[in-house]
């Protein structure tokens, strides 16, 4: 059982993941995270001092969770694959399934944060994306361009923000594709989304 000091903090967190997720970083006040979550004012500014602390911290958990899925999926694909070179499919499975079928403590709500957040790239967070979220995406980039030796640099790069931006683009919209679709599609759909981003992004990547 997690004690009272490592439970508080997690419980905060979480609590800010779910209203950040679903209103953005500026329409949400610490008292609203410390009622969502139960504890007082004093708790959060003990753990996290303010909530520009508090978002940082929590969007680098949450990138460091799903870089490091991400991770382990592209070494298997590649540890798998006679001469190393995982196939393209399987390269965009590891990039888009931590995403839409999030495990552990990485959760849908942190999903769709993470969707919210690369889109909107807001100055607050521009520093830590490039620390935590680049060296991840060049790694995808380079498996990726295993498969494109001949394509000019320029349009290969090109194709890869394409790829990048839908899924971000996904993740954002997951939640609203009903009415987005007109009933077409179902919300949080992420089977559907998955499949439906893999078979765009190879399309996209050959």
């Amino acid at each position: 059982m997690a004690s009272s000091s490592s439970a508080t903090p997690a419980r905060i967190l979480a609590a800010a993941e779910a209203l950040f997720a679903d209103n953005g970083y500026a329409n949400i006040t610490l008292r609203q995270i410390t009622a969502h979550a139960g504890v007082n004012l004093a708790a959060v500014n003990y753990h996290f001092f303010d909530k520009e602390t508090l978002y940082r911290e929590l969007l680098t958990q949450r990138l460091r969770q799903i870089n490091h899925q991400r991770a382990v999926l592209l070494e298997a694909a590649e540890a798998r694959a006679p001469d190393g070179l995982a196939p393209l499919d399987e390269i965009m499975d590891a990039l888009a399934r931590p995403a839409f079928l999030p495990e552990g403590a990485f959760t849908p709500a942190s999903a769709r944060l993470l969707g919210r957040v690369l889109l909107e790239q807001a100055t607050l967070t521009e520093g830590l994306l490039q620390q935590e979220f680049q060296p991840m995406m060049t790694r995808i980039g380079q498996a990726l361009r295993r498969h494109q030796p001949g394509l000019p640099p320029a349009d290969f790069l090109w194709r890869f923000s394409f790829i990048v931006g839908a899924l971000h683009h996904s993740l954002a919209t997951l939640p609203n594709m009903h009415a987005l679709t007109q009933g077409i599609c179902r919300d949080n759909d992420a089977n559907a989304a998955l499949g439906s981003f893999t078979k765009f992004a190879i399309a996209a990547m050959r």
